[in-house]
């Protein structure tokens, strides 16, 4: 399959790689982590996306009501929209969102062609003189097999490549993908098993297994660990200092802390889930 589930496809970053970088955002992930800033990666399908604050109301609308091919949109005492989440078909024809006029409703996920995600890429590749290129991120891009091909054509059109990824994947997957990059962004969230599992919904064994093995595969000048700090998860010395002694063990030198944030809160509303570390 030459097509790939996309979620965003974000210009003009700078935080992703080197120089200005165009981030392609695939759905799909293997961990499920309670901070997730972009919860919409997490399912490997297209879903549906309320946006509350757009809804123009019954009075004015209403159109989504027998749209819904599933006949679950309804409307509360005050005349708002209500998607029954808990019974959508993720993955479904979301075609109908489309009768809703501002927007309220709308679909995360889209089919498309490494042709046309490359051509959207190479728009821009006047600011790619410096250092940059494409990054492919998520969820987690190597999830998606044919995200190995996004990699090897960008290469073959002389496009600088970065991954971020969990490191959750296939071994050989990851190996194979790293014929390709420049640069791969790979995160290391805890060593403490019980606590990774906890907070991710994965033990983090094949993590470090996958981490170990592109060092020992020769690509350790091509890797920063990158470890997101997280209130009562990992924020501790002594969760941190484990972290760095294991890095310096296998051979990685580079290491980066992300702050904890919580841009991504809005999105569980507008996706129907809770957002479990709101306290």
């Amino acid at each position: 399959m030459n097509e790939l589930l996309v979620f965003n496809i974000q210009k003009y970053s700078l935080h992703d790689g080197a120089g200005i970088r165009t981030v392609v955002f695939l759905k799909g992930c293997p961990l499920h982590c309670l901070w997730c800033s972009n919860p919409e990666s997490q399912r490997a399908v297209p879903e549906l996306i309320y946006r509350k604050s757009k809804c123009l109301g019954k009075d004015k609308c209403g159109l989504c009501e027998n749209s819904c091919p599933l006949a679950r949109m309804r409307f509360d005492d005050y005349g708002e929209a209500v998607p029954d989440f808990s019974v959508m078909n993720f993955g479904n024809d979301y075609s109908w969102t489309s009768v809703c006029p501002s927007k309220a409703l709308g679909v995360s996920g889209e089919y498309k062609s490494i042709d046309d995600i490359l051509d959207v890429v190479e728009a821009d590749s006047a600011f790619y003189r410096d250092g940059g290129g494409l990054t492919i991120s998520g969820g987690e891009p190597l999830m998606q097999s044919a995200s190995v091909d996004l990699l090897k054509e960008a290469k073959a059109r002389f496009i600088n490549t970065a991954v971020e990824t969990c490191g959750c994947v296939d071994t050989d997957t990851l190996l194979h993908a790293a014929l390709y990059l420049d640069k791969i962004f790979f995160d290391i969230k805890s060593v403490d098993d019980v606590k990774h599992k906890e907070y991710t919904g994965q033990g983090g064994v094949l993590i470090r297994y996958n981490l170990e093995a592109l060092v020992n595969a020769g690509y350790a000048s091509l890797i920063t660990v990158r470890t997101p700090v997280i209130p009562r998860f990992n924020d501790c010395e002594e969760d941190l200092s484990a972290i760095v002694k294991y890095l310096k063990r296998i051979g990685i030198d580079r290491w980066e802390k992300l702050t904890y944030h919580r841009y991504g809160v809005g999105k569980y509303e507008m996706l129907g889930r809770p957002y479990l570390l709101k306290e």
